[in-house]
């Protein structure tokens, strides 16, 4: 009796928790994965193209500033970007407090709205950069909660940020 009780807790014990799947968990680090070979490595690189290829043409990004706008408007945003800045960096987890994790999903609390979806990906970090023509720095802490279609494509975004210090590096 002894032992199939031990054998029960150990099988118990070694199941998934629930809401979580091996699929959703490969998943979700496909669109962490994704997010640094496409978005992050794009500003580095300064690569237009590969910054772009993070977004589905159906894209509808929520600004800091409370504007929502589509790829149209996002490209030339993103134009804007490479073109007057150089040495970007992104530190992941930067300013979360216990941690330098910078990618988390699903969520716990509040239980009755609990749920485990891989496609669902918030990003902490610090993102720093020079201004090409003033050769003024730049430091942004940003948050930005990007979900992505079964594409791995990201269908819509929110930002979350000061940018002030990157406006002063016009001045």
């Amino acid at each position: 009796m002894k032992k199939l009780l031990l054998i029960t807790i150990i099988l118990f014990a070694s199941c998934e928790s629930p809401g979580l799947s091996e699929v959703d968990s490969e998943t979700f680090q496909k669109n962490v994965q994704t997010i640094k070979d496409t978005w992050i490595a794009g500003y580095m690189e300064g690569d237009f193209d590969k910054v772009v290829s993070l977004m589905a043409d159906s894209i509808q990004w929520n600004g800091p500033n409370g504007s929502t706008v589509g790829i149209e408007v996002l490209k030339e945003s993103i134009q804007f970007w490479i073109d007057n800045f150089e040495d970007v960096s992104f530190e992941e987890g930067s300013g979360l407090p216990g941690t330098n994790t910078g990618y988390w999903g699903g969520n716990t609390y509040p239980t009755a709205e609990a749920m485990s979806g891989p496609n669902n990906v918030r990003m902490y970090g610090m993102w720093s950069m020079k201004n090409s023509n003033t050769g003024k720095t730049a430091k942004v802490k940003s948050y930005a909660v990007l979900n992505f279609n079964e594409d791995g494509k990201v269908i819509e975004a929110t930002e979350y940020g000061s940018y002030a210090s990157v406006l002063e590096t016009f001045e």
